[in-house]
């Protein structure tokens, strides 16, 4: 158990550890500001909680401090006697860390099948270390992309940067220095745009909403790299029943593997995505639940209002396109940008995978793992790029049938009110509830 208690805070916090054992063996929450260097204030965050303990107790919390649930049915309505209260940086950023914080170097026992994209490890698995979920979030201050940086290096020495007490400083320099502000004020989303179940409780004062992007992009072309050199798949039109774009090598007798169809591998990279985006998010539950603070899973707000609202570019299908063709969204001008179509042709979308694995910066190249090129990738990269113009110029779109970027599902957290958890449900109250205004705000 780690604790470190300041002269200032020692009776409050003597006094929390004084109500139960449950309490001083249990929880222990305590944030310090220690010192300052080269100017930037540095944060020591020395907060634990056993984590089965914490998952035997994780319940959705969904009424916000400040809140009001006009609900005449089931006797639930309530007024929240308080206001509402921001989450303040120490929160966000361990929530924004839960989920998509860089913990160190992938362990890479699986570096001789030449798959991953990156050697980052984060809270969340991500597929081939493609790092495919960004984070963006609302709150009371404004709209927000919480983007890790990347190593200097192309493999880091720090295999593990969370490896002590005085390590966890690092989680809010990583937000002070990774936050990037969109634009100020809360995301103005239409009421009507929620759900009539979720309207009293979403997006309001005082609750940070999280918005995970899934980028399916980059690693739909390292997946197709890494399965078409490990399988030999015949890439394969299930509408005209022939190869898609890539019958030479057929005929050559490199793609000699099972026939992969468009659409069926059009699928995997949103269940992959998924998988990800419910770690993180699951993560970031615990997180909540583990500080006293409420939380919440949702698709609860309509998600092509969600697009528009936070600029996302949607491209229309070129030429004539399918039947079920709808606009593809493929990113944010100058925030997140898709290796696909209109910011990349297909040649050098693949072109940039390819320099990340194998190029002079890349994992696998002479300052990475400095591994051998396999002898038949340069004709491996030919076939993924005419599979890839082929699928474009036929059907207008990248993906064909998936969507390049979307919202997997929301998050929201808030303080809770403990009134009506105490009045309602008060078996969910836990001692980190009760005691969470006095430990993360006096």
């Amino acid at each position: 158990m780690l604790l470190s208690i300041p002269a200032r805070n020692a009776e409050v916090t003597a006094q929390c550890l004084a109500i139960s054992p449950w309490v001083r063996s249990a929880y222990i929450i305590f944030h310090e500001y220690l010192r300052k260097s080269e100017g930037v204030e540095c944060l020591s965050v020395a907060f634990d909680a056993p984590l089965f303990d914490t998952m035997f107790r994780r319940r959705t919390k969904r009424f916000p401090l400040g809140g009001e649930l006009p609900a005449r049915r089931a006797g639930l309505a309530y007024k929240s006697s308080e206001p509402p209260v921001s989450l303040n940086e120490a929160e966000t950023a361990l929530l924004c860390f839960a989920g998509v914080g860089v913990t160190g170097v992938t362990t890479e026992e699986i570096r001789h099948l030449l798959g991953h994209l990156t050697v980052t490890g984060r809270t969340s698995a991500t597929p081939c270390a493609s790092l495919t979920l960004h984070l963006f979030f609302t709150n009371d201050d404004g709209v927000f992309y919480y983007k890790p940086e990347k190593s200097a290096e192309i493999v880091s020495k720090e295999k593990v940067r969370i490896a002590s007490k005085e390590d966890r400083g690092k989680i809010i320099q990583d937000y002070r220095r990774n936050v990037v502000k969109l634009r100020d004020g809360r995301l103005p989303v239409p009421r009507e745009a929620i759900g009539s179940a979720f309207v009293d409780m979403v997006n309001r004062p005082g609750t940070t909403v999280f918005m995970p992007v899934a980028d399916t992009t980059r690693e739909y072309i390292n997946m197709l790299l890494t399965g078409i050199a490990q399988f030999r798949w015949r890439m394969w039109d299930e509408v005209t029943d022939k190869p898609a774009g890539v019958s030479r090598w057929i005929r050559q007798g490199l793609l000699n593997g099972e026939k992969m169809t468009i659409s069926s591998y059009d699928n995997m990279l949103p269940w992959l995505s998924n998988l990800e985006a419910g770690i993180a998010s699951q993560n970031m539950m615990l997180a909540a639940q583990a500080m006293g603070l409420g939380g919440f899973m949702m698709h609860t707000i309509n998600f092509q209002t969600l697009m528009k609202l936070m600029n996302f570019r949607l491209e229309r299908v070129k030429g004539k396109g399918f039947a079920q063709a709808g606009p593809n969204p493929v990113g944010i001008d100058g925030v997140l940008e898709g290796f696909c179509p209109p910011y990349k042709d297909v040649d050098q979308a693949v072109d940039g995978i390819v320099e990340e694995k194998w190029g002079a910066k890349g994992i696998y190249g002479p300052e990475g793992y400095n591994l051998p090129v396999p002898k038949e990738y340069t004709e491996l990269v030919k076939a993924v790029k005419a599979f890839l113009r082929y699928v474009y110029e036929k059907y207008g779109r990248l993906p064909k049938y998936s969507n390049a970027m979307y919202f997997p599902a929301l998050l929201q957290a808030h303080h809770i009110d403990l009134g009506f958890y105490t009045k309602h449900f008060p078996e969910y109250v836990t001692e980190a509830d009760k005691k969470h205004m006095e430990i993360w705000h006096q």
